[in-house]
């Protein structure tokens, strides 16, 4: 059978359309053939609180959710929606209608058939507004979901939308059994009954999560491995060391001081992949200071850019000027760069009624320890401008419980999103998943919303650049570096990738040979 890629000016004229399949080569690590058996040891230092596939966020809670759960779609290393439970699917001319037909046969890891019953009632739970969901903001265009059979599926939309099989890939959307859904919530934070390729054996969050091979996952011949575990290294000197003794199989995620040691080490196998991931100063915009422009954009001009690439990344990643699309987007404009200025800065606070500068808390997660490092440099950078920030670094349970989506002035961290409208109803609409600056712009919130309904790409283009021109002269986030996803992987570890999105891993396809 022949493999297509889905484009969005095929659905759009309603075009039914086959995906690229999972399982497919993804650029093997090793020139060989793959072998079936092992346990690969995956490190990761921060901890993973929950298995609620609904709403967690955390970055080693997404290899664990890919590993147990699967969409209807799923991102591929390309950054296109490919086939995941539902093998195909067809758009109307109008892009307000989707069928997505299903693979005939797929099992839960308890057993019980994966169905459109199951695929309908995991939608309707994510647009329940009563229900903590992170993917409802890319999905609210949906009116209607219906079994149309077994295996098929028909989405009506209030209004057109040619990226639905983009939205319903997301990592917050694995499709969860009706009965799961129907009985207590809360059991979602600590098992899972997905139709991933592994089930899950052990749950630690302090120490360690253990998944097993699924012998009834729906791609003949996969997954390879026997089991997978993921060892929580809070010390990441630790971590490092015992990677190199080989002691452990993959480095989720290498620090930038490391990078290089741990590229030129023997047997192992580092990677770099750009991305938009990018870390980010949250301001509270009803809250004094940050309520006035002004201070916003003079705490922006404190911060020397390209020497926090230097400084923090190690030169592992690149400059950004507030805006939250990478140039990976489909639709990022070319941003302005704004150069570090502390004697403009601190005119622009005198003028906005601060003549003896401000003194501020700046709050920062320990983990993962890049918002600390730039936390503190920025401290330094912005004293010259009038700005005496104090930080404070807590543990990331600590600041999750009381500083996330409520404080006035912290660090925050976030991966690469899918498209332009995940990332803006991510975080920036007022109705966004993780809002949390008060910004609510509602000149905003339609440019967004109209250029989801837009067909035509260069009007669509058209709306985003504006959406974007609004974001920069306003600045709700400051956004000063995008990251570089670096990785590691030991000696006999076959085909370990990680997409630019950061929150697929194809584990199915990983393999050990360490003969």
């Amino acid at each position: 059978m022949t493999n297509f890629m889905i484009s969005r000016r095929a659905v759009v004229k309603g075009l039914a359309m086959t995906a690229l399949l999972p399982g497919i080569d993804m650029s093997s690590a090793m020139a060989a053939t793959p072998k079936s058996g092992g346990t690969l040891k995956i490190s990761h230092s921060t901890r993973i609180a929950t298995l609620n596939v609904l709403n967690l966020s955390g970055p080693a809670e997404y290899p664990v959710a890919d590993m147990l759960y699967s969409g209807l779609t799923r991102m591929g290393p390309d950054n296109k929606p490919m086939a995941d439970l539902a093998e195909r699917w067809e758009g109307s001319a109008d892009a307000k209608s989707f069928s997505f037909y299903l693979r005939k046969g797929v099992t839960f890891h308890d057993g019980s058939p994966c169905t459109a019953e199951d695929v309908v009632a995991t939608f309707k739970t994510i647009l329940d507004p009563n229900i903590p969901a992170a993917a409802r903001s890319v999905l609210n265009m949906i009116d209607q979901i219906e079994a149309v059979d077994p295996t098929t599926v028909r989405f009506t939309l209030k209004s057109p939308f040619a990226d639905l099989p983009i939205s319903t890939a997301h990592a917050n959307a694995r499709i969860l059994s009706k009965a799961t859904l129907s009985g207590p919530r809360e059991k979602l934070e600590t098992t899972a009954n997905g139709t991933g390729p592994f089930k899950l054996a052990t749950y630690d969050s302090e120490r360690m999560v253990r998944l097993v091979k699924n012998e009834n996952y729906f791609i003949k011949g996969k997954p390879y491995l026997d089991a997978i575990e993921m060892q929580l290294f809070p010390d990441l000197a630790a971590e490092s060391a015992n990677l190199l003794s080989g002691s452990t199989d993959v480095m989720l995620t290498v620090q930038q001081a490391d990078f290089e040691r741990i590229s030129q080490s023997a047997g192992i196998k580092a990677q770099r992949i750009p991305s938009g991931r990018f870390v980010n100063i949250t301001m509270r915009q009803d809250q004094k200071p940050f309520n006035d422009v002004r201070v916003r954009k003079a705490l922006a001009m404190a911060i020397d850019r390209p020497t926090l690439v230097d400084i923090v990344l190690e030169g592992l990643g690149r400059p950004a000027y507030d805006n939250l699309l990478s140039p990976e987007y489909q639709y990022a404009i070319k941003t302005p760069e704004i150069a570090y200025d502390p004697a403009a800065a601190k005119k622009m606070l005198v003028e906005a009624g601060y003549p003896d500068g401000i003194k501020i808390k700046l709050i920062a997660s320990n983990r993962p320890a890049i918002r600390t490092q730039v936390a503190i440099a920025v401290k330094q950078m912005a004293l010259p401008a009038g700005f005496d920030i104090e930080v404070e670094v807590m543990p990331h349970d600590t600041y999750l419980a009381n500083v996330w989506m409520k404080g006035n002035f912290y660090m925050g961290y976030w991966g690469m999103q899918a498209t332009e409208d995940a990332a803006f109803n991510l975080l920036l609409t007022s109705n966004a998943s993780y809002e949390d600056t008060a910004w609510k712009n509602v000149k905003f919130d339609k440019l967004v919303a109209d250029a989801r309904e837009t067909l035509d790409p260069a009007k669509r283009g058209e709306l985003y650049a504006q959406a974007q021109e609004l974001m920069l002269a306003e600045t709700p986030y400051i956004v000063p570096i995008f990251e570089d996803i670096l990785t590691a992987n030991g000696k006999g570890v076959g085909d370990w990738t990680i997409a630019p999105l950061s929150r697929y891993f194809y584990a199915e396809n990983v393999w050990l040979d360490k003969a």
